[in-house]
């Protein structure tokens, strides 16, 4: 068999192509991964019913307070 330039041109070519093919292959990969890992990191916000958040407000504050109480009296 014979090789001349036209056929070592040609596989050069070739392999560019079927390289060029993976390397297009991996960056929708890529792009494809980033992408969905973005929408996951996404949540919808929680919608709190106004009545609960202020319970758990009033809740919060009580606890605040009594744990303000307690350290003076620690202190004292």
């Amino acid at each position: 068999m014979k090789f001349d330039a036209t056929t070592f041109t040609n596989f050069i070519i070739g392999s560019l192509y079927f390289y060029l093919f993976i390397l297009f292959l991996f960056t929708l990969y890529i792009g494809w991964r980033s992408f969905h890992k973005k929408r996951m990191n996404k949540q919808e916000p929680v919608q709190i019913d106004p009545k609960v958040a202020k319970e758990m407000a009033k809740k919060i504050s009580e606890e605040a307070a009594m744990h303000r109480k307690e350290r003076q009296e620690e202190k004292n």
